[in-house]
């Protein structure tokens, strides 16, 4: 075969092939002529519902990957907004006096009738100048509540720690409940036994 006839063939293979070119349907012209000409969207619909609804349009199917991220993303930042919102907040005394150095331990406690079995560490925090400390974003459960007297404090001498319910030893400590929260957790640190 000839140069010159392969060129009298050309527009023959054009009309076989055009058929397989990939033009959009018609009907994505049409949101695509109505989007550049700038039609608004309907002001009665949420902004937020009008997107998800775009997103499931034929047009928008183009990317079903991401159309499926999107929504996990949006799920998990609304599962993560509504956490837990217990908090435990409360007030550290010695002989009804403010403790301003030291720090306050929450304790999660799985087993009510053996705490030392169970007993996993939730988080410290230090006092303020007037003996004040707030535990937030706490799941919901059963917690023990500790003061620990700071080294450096003026108390440090006859006291060390206590736990919630004015006890020394954490066996006879009260548990705190998220379920049934106090106002203020008060915690009085129990003055050292001499031995």
């Amino acid at each position: 075969m000839t140069t010159e006839k392969n060129i009298d063939n050309i527009p023959r293979f054009r009309e076989l092939f055009r058929d397989f070119e990939a033009d959009p349907p018609p009907q994505s012209w049409d949101v695509i002529r109505s989007r550049l000409a700038g039609r608004t969207r309907d002001k009665k619909t949420p902004w937020l519902l009008n997107t998800m609804v775009e997103m499931f349009q034929p047009m928008n199917r183009l990317y079903p990957a991401l159309t499926v991220l999107g929504v996990v993303l949006i799920a998990l930042v609304i599962w993560l907004g509504i956490g837990p919102s217990n908090n435990i907040k409360g007030q550290a005394l010695i002989d009804n006096t403010e403790l301003a150095r030291g720090t306050a331990f929450l304790f999660r406690v799985r087993d009510r009738a053996i705490p030392y079995d169970s007993v996993r560490f939730f988080g410290k925090l230090d006092l303020d100048s007037i003996g004040r400390f707030e535990f937030g974003r706490v799941p919901s459960g059963l917690y023990l509540l500790r003061i620990q007297v700071h080294p450096k404090s003026q108390f440090s001498k006859h006291y060390n720690h206590g736990y919630y319910g004015d006890q020394i030893h954490p066996d006879s400590a009260t548990l705190v409940r998220t379920g049934n929260p106090v106002e203020s957790y008060v915690v009085r640190v129990p003055k050292m036994v001499s031995e």
